[in-house]
Formats: structure tokens, sequence, C-alpha cells
């Protein structure tokens, strides 16, 4: 790394008060003691022209700090700020805060050009300190002069040099108006400024009674940008440094490529580049989503990028980057996430066209969150339902998840259920044949699993539905169920399009006989006989 002494400062020529000789000091004997050496020393940097008098008060104020404790006063700022203090003949700029009413900033008419640090100040709790010089803008209307301060009396608009790490746009710029001193790495102080450095340890005790003392402990979010790298991570430099948010009791701060959230209940975390993009689609902390709980992982099965966030996730991957919040995402992670039956959301949250629900999209299905709860389908039961029109068709929206049973799985919906069989064979019940079926006790009852969709007769008068031991006919005289012999005879004969029209009746039981009415006569099995009679 560079020093300062190695670049050689270059100034404007000094006046005769400038360049007079610093008077000399007494100073450390062999055979004195420490603290003596200390006082010795310490004294030395006191500035201005030590009279015996004000010499023995220097040395009276330092000597105070040293019986406390010697070493406390050389590594922090104490009450004996007289070393601390300079003057134009000392070469070096004035602070900014001395010349700026108080403010630690450039003043107007000048910019922020460079910078150097001073490592393991005291002023920032033995961190690095930065020095800032604030060069005056062209065209130059400052002149060389001592700021005639008490303590900070040193030069100002005299030194004409530029290190010229920040604002290298600026080809122009005259003297050093004056120097910011801070604990905050200067390419986070101004995004301008690049990282690379100089080093200058003979300031790192220079001091006005203007600056501030040790600088509060890093922040969370400092560590966590720390933690990343800094400016030479993937978040890249500082563009707005940390703030709070208004409202909450949360901060945040923003970098080329990302941001940094924090708030007590959640911690510090990072978000970043498509995740970002979304999160701040969805109105940000603001929005659905809230804060960040994590950042951006790689998730286990290799396949995407996702964050957590307080109420959601939003995955990046092959397909796109999405965000699944609220009840959707509830219920897609107690359905197993992205490694279970639904996969990976293909869309963000979307209203459907009649405004009564939301839903998210996944690779093998849909969620839905509507007035009645939310519910997810999936698989062959999905392919179906959408193929029927989904929630706009004869179903409606469904009213359970997808589940189970010994043989199949199901999905209820408003008006009906759809069943899957070994993800080949599907078939769903609807209206009044499946109210009829499920009388009869369902898929485990008299009928046992649909084999086709209820589907209309075609005579504009009736709907069935064909079962693995029976039929169920609905019309305008009733629904029926219709199984065993009397079935395969109500066919021979042409079903519901044929002589006896509809049932009217199920099929019952007279002494030994079974029979079943019809709109046009009756139908009697013998099994006695295993004979089948219309009369």
């Amino acid at each position: 790394m560079r020093t300062i002494s190695d670049l050689r400062r270059q100034s404007v020529p000094a006046t005769a008060s400038q360049t007079a000789p610093r008077p000399s000091v007494p100073g450390p004997g062999p055979d004195d003691t420490l603290s003596e050496r200390f006082v010795a020393r310490a004294s030395a940097l006191l500035g201005g022209r030590p009279s015996r008098r004000s010499f023995l008060v220097k040395t009276a104020v330092v000597g105070s700090a040293l019986a406390v404790n010697p070493f406390d006063f050389i590594l922090k700022p104490g009450t004996a700020y007289g070393y601390l203090c300079g003057t134009c003949s000392d070469g070096w700029t004035a602070f900014c805060c001395t010349i700026n009413g108080g403010r630690n900033s450039c003043p107007p008419g000048s910019f922020v050009a460079g910078w150097w640090k001073a490592d393991n100040a005291a002023y920032c709790c033995g961190a690095a300190r930065y020095i800032i010089d604030c060069n005056a803008s062209c065209p130059t209307s400052c002149s060389c002069r001592c700021s005639g301060a008490s303590c900070d009396g040193r030069r100002t608009c005299c030194n004409q040099f530029r290190y010229g790490q920040c604002h290298q746009e600026i080809r122009c710029y005259g003297p050093v108006v004056c120097r910011v001193a801070t604990c905050t790495p200067p390419w986070r102080y101004d995004p301008s400024c690049t990282t690379s450095s100089a080093t200058d340890n003979r300031t790192v005790n220079h001091g006005a009674p203007c600056l501030p003392g040790c600088a509060p402990p890093p922040s969370e979010i400092d560590k966590k940008y720390a933690s990343l790298g800094g400016s030479g991570g993937f978040l890249g430099p500082v563009v707005q440094a940390e703030r709070a948010i208004t409202g909450t009791d949360g901060r945040y701060a923003i970098y080329r490529y990302g941001r940094i959230y924090w708030r007590p209940a959640t911690g510090a975390w990072e978000v970043h580049g498509s995740i970002l993009d979304v999160h701040q689609l969805h109105r940000g902390i603001w929005g659905p989503l809230g804060y960040p709980t994590s950042d951006v992982l790689s998730h286990p099965d290799g396949r995407s990028r996702y964050s957590r966030f307080e109420a959601g996730r939003i995955y990046r991957w092959a397909r796109g980057t999405f965000a699944v919040h609220g009840a959707i995402c509830l219920r897609h992670e107690a359905n197993g996430g992205v490694t279970g039956a639904l996969g990976y959301p293909t869309s963000n949250t979307l209203t459907s066209s009649e405004g009564r629900s939301q839903y998210v999209n996944f690779e093998r299905g849909r969620i839905y969150l509507y007035d009645r709860g939310n519910f997810e389908i999936h698989g062959s039961i999905f392919t179906r339902h959408e193929g029927l029109g989904g929630v706009h068709g004869r179903y409606g929206y469904p009213t359970s998840d997808t589940r189970s049973t010994d043989r199949s799985f199901y999905s209820n919906f408003e008006r009906g259920r759809i069943y899957a069989l070994s993800g080949t064979w599907v078939a769903g019940v609807e209206g009044s044949v499946y109210m009829k079926h499920e009388s009869l006790g369902g898929v485990h009852g008299l009928l046992g699993y649909p084999l086709v969709d209820t589907a209309d007769v075609g005579d504009q008068r009736g709907r069935f539905g064909r079962f693995e031991r029976g039929n169920v006919y609905s019309s305008n005289v009733g629904t029926c169920e219709v199984h065993g012999p009397i079935l395969a005879a109500y066919l021979n004969r042409g079903g519901p399009r044929g002589l006896l029209g509809y049932p009217v009746t199920d099929t019952y039981s007279d002494g030994t006989l079974r029979r079943q009415r019809y709109e046009r006569g009756r139908l009697t099995y013998d099994p006695a006989t295993g004979l089948v009679t219309q009369d």
C-alpha cells in the first residue's frame, strides 16, 4: 500500500509566517520514567510557542491524563486535546468543521476529490480513520490563508494537490479547501470514490474541537456488509448510506447491486439481483412479503436461488423469478414446497378474471385463495379440471387439497369431485349425479369409482355417470341409480333414449324380486331364474 510520504504532497509557496521554524520543547532524557517520557513526547506535540509557564500548564494537563492511564491517553481522545491541534506552520489543511460552521462536510464551492487513511485511530474506536480532501471547484474563488481558529489554525486553500480517487469526471480543481474526518469508508461516504488507498498514520491524532470523538460501534447492517466483502463483494459500493425506514423499527442501505434490510425481529439480510427486482415489484418491505429473513440462498435441490421473507419466498430458477406469499405460501409449504407435488412457481400471484380469487401457477398445479379458503390441485386432476373449464367450468373452485384414498387421488370442488387412479385414469362426478353417488357411499359404496366424466345423454333432457358397478341418470323426473342385471336389460332396451325413458326410482326390493320403475314401464329381476322381465 502506498503512503502519503511516497506520493509527496505538493503545495503552493508558503508565506514567511508559514515557514518559521517550530520552537523546541524539552525532550525525554535517558533516565526518565515511562510517564515522564510520555509527558515529554506529548508536550512536544502541543502547538504554539511554549513559554515556560504555558509548557508547565500543558504538561500538567497531559500529566493528569497520564496519571490515570498513560496508555489510554495515547490511544483514546480524552481531556488533553492540546496535542491534537495544529497551526499554519505544520503544512496541513484545516478541518472542514472549523471553516464550515461546525459541519464536517465539504463547504459550498468545493467537492470530494480524494482521500487517505490513518490506521488504529482512537477517534474511530481503533478502526481506520479516513481523511477526505475537499478541493475547490473551478473557477476557484478562495485564497490561501490560515483558518484563524484557536486550536485548528491550519491552512485553507493553500495546498494545490489532489489524490483523485473521487469524482474523477471532474478534471479542473483548485487547492484543498479543508479536510473531512470520518470513520466511514470514503466509497460509502461518497459513491464516486474508489477503494484505491493511501495511508499516512501521522494524521491519526489530528483534531479540532468540532470533530466527533469515537464513532458508535458498527451497526448490524455494517457488519453484514463487511461479512459480504464490503464494496469488493457482490453488493458493490454504497449508493445510499444506511438510514431509518420511516414509520417502522427497520433500517436499510442501498448498494450498487442490492440492498441490506434490518429490523430487530428479523436481523440484517441482503437482497440482490432479480430477487430484489421482484421484491420491489411487490412494494418491498411495505408489500405482502415484508422484510427478508435470510440472505439469497442456494436451494439444496440445485435448481434455484431463493430468499425467505416474513410472509413468503421468492424463487429464481430456470423459468424466471417469482414470489409466493401469504396464505398461498403457507399452503405451498404445507404440501412440500418446491420439492413437493406442486414444484416451483411459474407465476407471481394473479387475480382471476371475475375477481373472486387470487392464485399462483406452479410446475404441476395451482393454488387458489378465495372466500372459502386456499386449496391446491395438481397433476392429472389439475389437467382434467382445466380441460373442463377450470374454476369457470362445471366444477367451480376447489374446496379441498388433492387427497388420497385406498386406490386413488381426488379433489373436491364446489359442484363435484375428480378422481385419479395411478396417474392415468381420471374421471369426474359433478352436479346431481355426484350428490346421488355420495348418498350411496361414494367410491366405497354401491357403485364404486367413476369410469367416465359425468356427461350429457344427448337428448337435451338428462345427464349420466358411469361407475364400476352401475350408472346414475339425472333428468327432470329425478336422479336415480341403475345397477346389476336390471342395468344390462335397461341398456339393451336403449337406456334413457329407448322405450322405457328415464328411471323414476332406484332399484328396490319387492319380496325376493328386484324392481325398478321408469317413465314408461318397469323392469323386474328374479334372482331365482336370473331373468329380467318388463311390464
